[in-house]
């Protein structure tokens, strides 16, 4: 690890960090507290001062202190580390000043042209007329102050103007994405990118301006785009970026869930209802990184899209995604054609009440998709059929699966049997759809390794906590047919470099997210909370068996998973009447059932 991370923890202790924003009590030589990541009434977030490392054992959430304070800020983890490096007063030693004076360049023009637009908006003729308008969508002069509204106004330079006035160069504005290159006359090259526009900036998570999402002037252009945004920029990534998470994320974890909504304008109107835990996905489809932000505060998801066929298209395509990274997501139903910038001006009540009764999403989709068609009649029900195993297919979580799969059986009047076939072909025709190079996660997801993912994780956790365990283990053990697992295979491999030592890997390992998956798994199998609610010390009397009779496990259970494909093999072998492949397979199937039967021994 780089040595900015290793000054910065050396002076900076996490008690008095994690005591910043939460209250921690001692309990024995640790400490701990109700954790700020999901709501509890017995705290079982606990603080390991020896170690420098946290762990909730409520909702598995864990780490060191760069890991808290992005769970608990929003940041990013170079964010993390520059906020952390200021409380330590380190310089951070590591990064490039041309690219930091460049960033620094970046925000500074795009916090003076957000300056120049908020005047434009309330100094001059053209934008009194965009003030009536906002004011005359329901958007109160505080919300339009908050956001930092603002108008850009006709014309093609006045920006670049502006801007060049007070000190940047062209090329330094063109990378904000603020500027247009001409392809016609070389000799003017740029152009400004934003005119006669209703000016929305979009903020990161600590309230640096980092685009625009720019609404065509009432009575404007209507040959233009209604919206324009900001290009992918050093400092915009569109696919990572929320509307409003600057001011939203703190009522997002005090109110448990998020709303998330189609517009800016649905934004700052549900604000000024009251749901100031509201944002929207800026200028593209909800993706994995938007999730990701989100679930940095939440699990739990309202969405609120318009349900025109559009609307509804994004809903779905939206829930699919949450499904497969196990959010919770309910959907929001408006009453009428209404959205919810005019639900939230003209019937806040309503809009609150809405969002306060939102339907889970399977709930809602069996709902609509019954209400359609008729599953009397054999095509529609053929239909619901395919409409709503698209949606469960896409659930990550077992248990959730098998009771829509049971309840969509008991609907329409068939065996659950079938629909898990029909589910079962319609994954394996996606996955042969997939390339090659698709194929290799997908084939990790259906593979069942359960069991062995958790026997392998005890393992690293005996060989952390017992440095002696792992060391005998790596010096006497065949440890080839482990799972592939790279903090793992760093453990093996590197394990003199670290002195064989949970410090020595923490502190030494390349890998950030191996270093924090240690911390995890040490924290987990090191301890464990009592009936007193107090953290216990786990103790194993003799670890290098403990150890050893996870590898005999691991082994195992990795035998059975071959004995089981080499039976399929050897079914297609008899039925090809193919001699030779009959003999290997039952060779190998012999040879494998006998080191089966010596494991089954020493296990038992």
């Amino acid at each position: 690890m780089g040595t900015d991370l290793e000054e910065i923890k050396a002076k900076l202790n996490i008690v008095d960090v994690l005591g910043e924003y939460i209250r921690l009590e001692r309990a024995g030589a640790n400490y701990r507290a109700r954790c700020p990541f999901h709501n509890e009434k017995s705290p079982s977030f606990m603080v390991s001062e020896d170690k420098q490392i946290w762990h909730c054992f409520g909702c598995q959430k864990g780490g060191d202190i760069f890991g808290f304070v992005m769970e608990m800020e929003g940041l990013e983890f170079r964010e993390a580390l520059k906020l952390l490096a200021e409380k330590a007063g380190i310089e951070l030693k590591k990064i490039d000043p041309r690219l930091t004076e460049q960033k620094n360049k970046t925000s500074d023009i795009l916090e003076m042209a957000t300056k120049f637009y908020q005047a434009h908006l309330l100094q001059t003729a053209g934008g009194r007329k965009i003030l009536d308008y906002l004011r005359e969508r329901g958007i109160s002069d505080q919300s339009i102050k908050d956001f930092r509204l603002g108008y850009a106004p006709d014309g093609w330079k006045n920006t670049l103007n502006f801007l060049v006035k007070n000190g940047f160069t062209q090329d330094e504005i063109a990378k904000t994405g603020l500027l247009v290159e001409s392809q016609k006359n070389q000799a003017d090259k740029y152009y400004d990118r934003f005119r006669d526009r209703i000016m929305f900036p979009i903020m990161d998570t600590n309230g640096k301006v980092v685009g625009y999402s720019a609404r065509v002037a009432p009575g404007g252009d209507e040959s233009q785009a209604k919206y324009v945004n900001t290009p992918e920029t050093e400092v915009y990534h569109k696919s990572r970026i929320l509307y409003g998470i600057n001011r939203a994320k703190g009522e997002i974890r005090q109110a448990g869930d998020v709303l998330l909504v189609e517009g800016n304008m649905d934004v700052i109107a549900a604000h000024q209802a009251g749901l100031k835990n509201t944002v929207a996905v800026s200028g593209t489809a909800l993706t994995s990184e938007h999730l990701a932000i989100i679930k940095r505060y939440t699990d739990n998801i309202r969405m609120c899209f318009d349900m025109d066929n559009a609307g509804e298209l994004a809903t779905k395509k939206s829930i699919k995604l949450c499904f497969e990274k196990e959010a919770n997501v309910r959907v929001v139903q408006l009453p009428g054609e209404k959205d919810a910038a005019d639900l939230a001006k003209n019937s806040p009540e309503v809009l609150r009440e809405a969002v306060e009764q939102a339907k889970p999403a399977m709930e809602y989709f069996f709902n609509n998709i019954f209400a359609k068609y008729d599953k009397e009649k054999v095509g529609d029900k053929k239909i619901i059929t395919e409409e709503l195993l698209d949606m469960i297919g896409c659930l990550a979580n077992d248990i959730e699966k098998s009771h829509w799969l049971k309840k969509l059986a008991n609907e329409l009047d068939i065996e659950d049997s079938i629909l898990t076939d029909m589910l079962k072909k319609a994954s394996l025709r996606e996955r042969a759809m997939k390339t090659s190079q698709d194929l290799l996660p997908e084939r990790q997801v259906f593979a069942p390794l359960g069991k062995i993912e958790t026997l392998t994780k005890d393992l690293i956790g005996l060989m952390l906590i017992y440095g002696d365990v792992w060391k005998e283990l790596v010096e006497t053990e065949d440890l080839s047919y482990l799972p592939k697992d790279s903090l793992l295979n760093t453990m093996i491999q590197r394990g003199p470099d670290f002195n064989f030592s949970f410090d020595g890997l923490v502190k030494n390992i390349d890998s950030r997210a191996d270093a924090v998956n240690a911390e995890k798994i040490y924290f987990e199998n090191r301890y464990r909370v009592g009936l007193d609610n107090g953290l216990e010390e786990v103790v194993f009397e003799k670890p290098a068996v403990e150890a050893r009779n996870r590898l005999r496990k691991i082994k195992y259970e990795l035998n059975k998973d071959w004995l089981d494909k080499i039976s399929k093999d050897l079914d297609i072998a008899k039925k090809n009447n193919d001699a030779g492949a009959v003999k290997f397979l039952t060779e190998e199937y012999s040879k494998i059932n006998v080191e089966q039967s010596a494991l089954n021994k020493e296990l038992n």
